[in-house]
């Protein structure tokens, strides 16, 4: 009897753990949250859906527990595994790739009169926002979206914009054109982008304002994108391929 007694132990024992594992979702927050020493780095995670990808943590910058998604992740994870990765829909980390090594990062997020309208991300997703991002009809899937105010605010209201380390870049939007997002591409395929550049308020206030952090630690350059800003007519349209004035070449966004 006690051995038969031992076995049943042993079996749910293994069978609770296996199944905390698979429900347990875990991301660079969750991380930070369970090991507040833990240090930037490469980390492997496990989704939702029960695939082990590796991702970039930031632990330091805005309190930590940023996930950075690399390339290859997206042939993997599911915009659901994304879904339940992001909880905590007010601000995204951006971190720029400069053509001398630097990287400097800024705190993206909701203009003061937005701050109760939750971010969003998507992967190969823009559902609820204005439209897809102009280089989906050039690179094609997958990319990163990240979404500020979604079709039926930014399509209403003149006032727009985001915070960058905490100082607006705001507009007003002046047609209707009414895109608010940032999108990211690993471009595969190495297909050519789109060609355009509209110099903007946003534009200006974020490359101002980006700041340096003080060990110039950077992260593997392989987790940079090419990327793409879209805010308004009037706010601004920039792409990486055209942000040599700031020395910019690629770019990446975490989010927790």
């Amino acid at each position: 009897m006690a051995s038969v007694y031992q076995f049943w132990m042993i079996f749910l024992t293994i069978f609770i753990s296996i199944g905390t594992c698979r429900s347990e979702v875990q991301s660079c927050k969750r991380i930070k949250q369970q090991s507040s020493n833990a240090r930037s780095g490469i980390y492997s995670i496990r989704t939702a859906s029960g695939r082990t990808i590796e991702v970039y943590c930031e632990m330091a910058f805005n309190g930590g527990g940023y996930t950075f998604l690399h390339p290859d992740a997206l042939d993997s994870v599911t915009d659901s595994d994304i879904q339940k990765m992001f909880t905590d829909r007010t601000s995204f980390l951006l971190r720029v790739l400069r053509s001398d090594g630097i990287q400097p990062y800024a705190v993206l997020n909701q203009l003061q009169e937005y701050a109760h309208v939750p971010l969003k991300i998507g992967i190969s997703s823009h559902a609820g926002y204005t439209g897809a991002p102009v280089n989906y009809g050039y690179l094609g899937a997958p990319y990163i979206f990240y979404g500020f105010l979604p079709h039926h605010i930014s399509s209403t209201v003149r006032l727009q914009g985001l915070l960058i380390n905490g100082v607006r870049g705001a507009y007003n939007r002046c047609d209707s054109v009414s895109a608010s997002h940032f999108a990211l591409f690993p471009n595969f395929d190495e297909r050519a982008p789109y060609h355009a550049f509209h110099d903007g308020p946003v534009y200006r206030a974020i490359f101002n304002h980006l700041r340096l952090n003080p060990s110039r630690r950077g992260m593997p350059i392989e987790f940079f994108m090419f990327g793409e800003i879209h805010f308004g007519a009037c706010g601004t349209y920039v792409q990486t391929n055209h942000m040599s004035h700031y020395n910019i070449v690629n770019m990446a966004i975490g989010f927790r």
